[in-house]
């Protein structure tokens, strides 16, 4: 008796019509060829940062406190609570930014105090800190990356290297941050982004803190390996059918394990998959080609089957294999695993009464 298997694939589409994309917000000022260009058409699609009644942008131009707020506390999701006051005195609730103000320094990302200064430039050491803050990053001393112009006594420091060793600043290792310099409009849409890409990583755990390195890391996955193919696992499936019937268990036969796997590489070999078999003819032939006593013999193959489980299985719902595996005269087994140049796979089972 043989089996054979032909694996089919189906396919099934579902046609629904397609959803026309919202289409991102364009400015007159912001050419497709400039470096922060999708950067930009992202962050105000998202309504992160706005443009002006006029449809710039205003690339060069510097951001404000004011408008930093707004920008970082949109990015980072956060609200004040209702009964938080400000002690600002230049910040009063009709700003535009006053809520979002509100919201950062309830957090501790702004000091408050009678200050806010709206309208002063955010310097990039600033910028450094606020999403430091408003983002919990972890500030470490590894001093990973370093800066020409931001030393140690500069308070901006740890802020400025947590921010260069997670990519959100590309200044290169040892050249110059300008940490006393504005940010401009069109570098603050990029620090956004980054910041959220971070933010986002570190959500789903892709990103995290080792504390024992000390730093940020990538999580590392490995693919774990395809469960390797024991044809002897299929010994003990044979058994299992055996004693649902109360028929005693085979014996796993080492000598007849290396006739079979014989058999399982000759199909291979010679392209067949067959009982009878063009180099050692049928079953009986076989046994005593390598001297193997036997007094009864039965045999199963199959072919196309991936584990042991799914061959046993087609085994047991074929009438003629069922037998093999049920016959109570079958004292020994031995079993046989190949597979040819493609990954189609060759099982044998021989069974034999001694």
């Amino acid at each position: 008796m043989k089996k054979s298997t032909t694996a089919i694939l189906l396919s099934a589409a579902l046609l629904i019509p397609t959803a026309i994309p919202a289409k991102a917000a364009t400015f007159t000022d912001v050419p497709r060829s400039h470096w922060a260009y999708e950067t930009i058409d992202n962050i105000s699609d998202r309504g992160i940062i706005n443009g002006y009644p006029d449809g710039t942008y205003r690339l060069n131009e510097p951001v404000t406190r004011a408008q930093a707020a707004k920008i970082v506390a949109l990015a980072a999701k956060v609200k004040p609570s209702e009964n938080f006051q400000l002690n600002f005195k230049d910040v009063t609730p009709a700003h535009g930014s006053y809520n979002h103000i509100r919201a950062l320094t309830e957090q501790g990302v702004f000091n408050d105090g009678e200050a806010f200064k709206p309208n002063d430039p955010l310097t990039r050491g600033q910028m450094a800190k606020i999403l430091v803050n408003a983002f919990d990053m972890i500030v470490d001393d590894n001093d990973l990356i370093t800066f020409a112009d931001v030393r140690k006594i500069n308070g901006y420091y740890g802020y400025i290297t947590t921010i260069a060793e997670l990519g959100i600043t590309t200044t290169e290792q040892g050249g110059m941050f300008k940490p006393n310099e504005n940010v401009t409009r069109a570098q603050m849409a990029a620090f956004i982004q980054r910041t959220i890409d971070f933010d986002a990583k570190r959500k789903s755990g892709e990103i995290y803190y080792d504390k024992e390195k000390q730093r940020y890391v990538d999580k590392e996955y490995s693919i774990p390996e395809p469960p390797k193919v024991t044809a002897a696992d299929t010994i003990p499936l044979v058994n299992e059918e055996r004693k649902k019937q109360n028929i005693p268990a085979l014996k796993e036969d080492a000598a007849l394990s290396k006739i079979a796997q014989v058999k399982a590489e000759d199909m291979v070999k010679n392209n067949y998959f067959a009982h009878q078999s063009p180099t050692y003819g049928s079953v009986g032939q076989l046994l005593d080609h390598f001297n193997y006593k036997w007094s009864g013999y039965g045999e199963n193959i199959a072919q196309g089957y991936t584990t042991p489980k799914s061959v046993v299985e087609g085994w047991m719902n074929s009438t003629g294999h069922r037998a093999n595996i049920l016959n109570a005269k079958f004292t020994n087994i031995g079993i046989g695993y190949a597979t040819d140049k493609n990954g189609d796979t060759y099982w044998v089972h021989i069974f034999t009464t001694k």
